[in-house]
């Protein structure tokens, strides 16, 4: 946790363990955690918030509508509303998070939904004598007995399904390929027209690679990584030889002369000390930005990979 949110939580009397912490606003049960984003002007992390309450499904549009309407006013960056409740994601908006957790509190409450009297599991009530404090889904939560061994028998039988569903290896390896050649194209063309290379635009390739993967139903396993990784240095290298050969097709058409850029390109690489010295040094720094683009696509990645989570305890 940042310094910023650990003053926000210690000034409205949230308990912290390790990192979550949680509170009761409104008479609800309200959990804090942090999570790693992209966003670098905000140190890279987002604060999440889950208001627990075990909605009902007629509930939930209502809900939902007034979360879409204020989105904005709220400074959310994301929500979701399920039968657990409200989560959402803001950027350091600490001024007014406590507004934004007191608003969202205050409509459970008028719509009637069930607050910190009851599990929001199972919707029963909550037995002082025997409710659990959990860590839950990177929250902490109070839970009954029962709902913690019906949530331990869903955590068991997720995941025997993704140990069995099939790797895909192969198929999000195509899905890679044509999702990372987008990206390529946006890099021949700004390299070949205005000169730009970019560790951003290696990191789109990256992440179409890695949406490709997904959409041939690659597993969500670290090899998802592995394979975007590769598909993108192989990219930003392929890539960065096509804007040279597009430079001297351009050069040579001008000139009048006809013969295959290609091998133009390697005789000129190997007569002159200039142009190689340049071409090593362009393919070194497609390398450097490729791999700075991996790095910065492995975060955006990571929240897709498949994670094993503990039966609770």
């Amino acid at each position: 946790m940042n310094k910023k949110l650990i003053t926000f939580l210690t000034e409205n009397n949230f308990t912290i363990e390790s990192e979550s912490a949680y509170s009761y606003v409104n008479e609800y049960q309200v959990s804090i955690s942090q999570e790693r984003t992209q966003n670098a002007l905000y140190g890279g992390m987002s604060t999440i918030i889950q208001v627990f309450s075990h909605l009902e499904a007629e509930q939930l549009p209502s809900i939902q509508a007034f979360i879409k309407e204020n989105k904005r006013t709220m400074h959310l960056i994301r929500y979701e509303v399920t039968e657990l409740g409200v989560c959402i994601a803001v950027m350091n908006h600490f001024d007014t998070l406590m507004d934004t957790i007191q608003r969202i509190t205050n409509y459970l409450n008028s719509q009637n939904t069930k607050n910190k009297e009851y599990c929001p599991i199972t919707g029963e009530v909550l037995d002082e004598a025997t409710k659990r404090k959990l860590y839950y889904n990177d929250f902490i939560v109070f839970l009954n007995e029962g709902s913690v061994e019906l949530l331990n028998a869903q955590i068991e039988k997720a995941e025997q399904d993704f140990q069995n569903a099939p790797n895909n290896y192969l198929k999000g390896t195509l899905g890679a390929i044509v999702g990372g050649a987008l990206g390529a194209i946006v890099w021949v063309v700004l390299g070949a027209l205005a000169g730009v290379m970019s560790g951003w635009i290696a990191f789109l390739i990256a992440i179409l690679a890695g949406l490709g993967y997904d959409k041939m139903k690659g597993k969500a396993t670290n090899m998802k990584f592995v394979i975007a990784a590769i598909v993108t240095l192989c990219y930003v290298v392929i890539s960065m030889l096509l804007v040279y050969i597009l430079i001297v097709k351009s050069v040579m058409a001008e000139n009048g002369l006809e013969g295959n850029p290609l091998t133009v390109l390697f005789e000129l690489i190997e007569l002159d000390d200039e142009i190689k010295s340049g071409f090593i040094t362009d393919m070194i720094l497609a390398v450097v930005f490729g791999a700075i683009g991996v790095f910065f696509s492995y975060f955006q990645m990571k929240k897709t990979l498949h994670k094993k989570q503990e039966k609770l305890k």
